[in-house]
């Protein structure tokens, strides 16, 4: 059997993670004893203490950093891991029984390459003053719905979790990824220019799709998000910002065009037949033509 890890970054989230971390205890054998790899980026929230209640009873670490990003923890975590495979699961992500078991099935065949799990979304009002209530949500595995993002872009796969997309990068949520090793130390991780949220993880799924990485939907790997408000930096200055460092990085047509997929003036089968276009390639891909304006993902 290949290892496979995970890693969790983690910024000021301590109840989200220790629901998280709850939900790893509940794989089944032998994935509840995959190592855990918690990166704290810098928080001012007692993380540590969060990873120490779960010291006995699942396989885990924990490494803080200052305050760098989420690309630059994730990075942090794989330097710790060895071979295998390892999956990436955000600190508000809460995993479904058979999560891990799924990301492995994913990578059984000889091809290399990335699997992107499944996100749904747990809407309660002040979690963490209904925790009960929460995790009688969780344990009953009924939760609200798929972010729209992920939904739209869950259409660029078949019922078999294929896709011959050009665009199939626009996939890459590290909420809920999982990379052979090989693969992610070839593409040198993720960048760690991209300092706040952003596109950090499509910028290395493009990499890995200009590489001849295959990209699968593994459907079996749920994680619940607890949804929360955001505050802060709006989004579209987020959306802006990071845009623009991903297109100076790789000035193609596919990629200026993404900033107004991302923004709702594109749709995905504008994207994708860009994507043909700078690939120079007749082939065609079966795509949902679906616009979506990021609010959250």
């Amino acid at each position: 059997m290949r290892e496979i890890s995970v890693v969790i970054p983690v910024y000021n989230q301590a109840y989200p993670l220790s629901l998280t971390l709850y939900g790893f205890t509940r794989q089944p054998p032998p994935f509840d004893r995959c190592r855990i790899i918690v990166v704290d980026d810098g928080s001012s929230e007692p993380i540590e203490a969060v990873v120490e209640a779960y010291r006995d009873r699942l396989n885990i670490a924990y490494v803080r950093l200052p305050r760098k990003g989420r690309a630059a923890a994730r990075n942090e975590g794989v330097r710790r891991l060895g071979e295998g495979i390892v999956v990436f699961c955000d600190a508000d992500r809460i995993p479904r029984p058979g999560f891990l078991q799924a990301h492995y099935e994913a990578h059984s065949g000889a091809e290399t390459r990335m699997a992107v799990g499944h996100v749904r979304e747990l809407y309660v009002s002040e979690p963490e003053r209904n925790r009960e209530l929460v995790l009688e949500r969780i344990r009953a595995e009924t939760h609200g719905r798929v972010p729209q993002f992920c939904r739209l872009v869950y259409g660029l796969f078949d019922a078999d979790g294929d896709t011959a997309a050009a665009a199939a990068w626009v996939s890459t949520l590290s909420g809920n990824l999982s990379v052979p090793l090989e693969l992610f130390r070839r593409l040198e991780g993720f960048d760690e220019h991209f300092h706040e949220w952003g596109f950090e993880h499509m910028e290395f799924g493009y990499r890995a799709h200009r590489q001849g990485c295959r990209f699968r939907y593994a459907t079996g790997a749920v994680n619940v998000h607890l949804a929360h408000p955001r505050s802060g930096t709006p989004y579209e200055a987020l959306i802006r910002q990071s845009h623009a460092y991903f297109y100076k990085k790789h000035p193609q047509p596919v990629i200026r065009q993404f900033l107004g997929f991302m923004l709702g003036h594109t749709s995905l089968r504008q994207l994708e037949q860009t994507a043909l276009a700078c690939e120079g390639s007749g082939r065609a891909a079966s795509v949902p033509d679906g616009f979506v304006r990021i609010t959250n993902f």
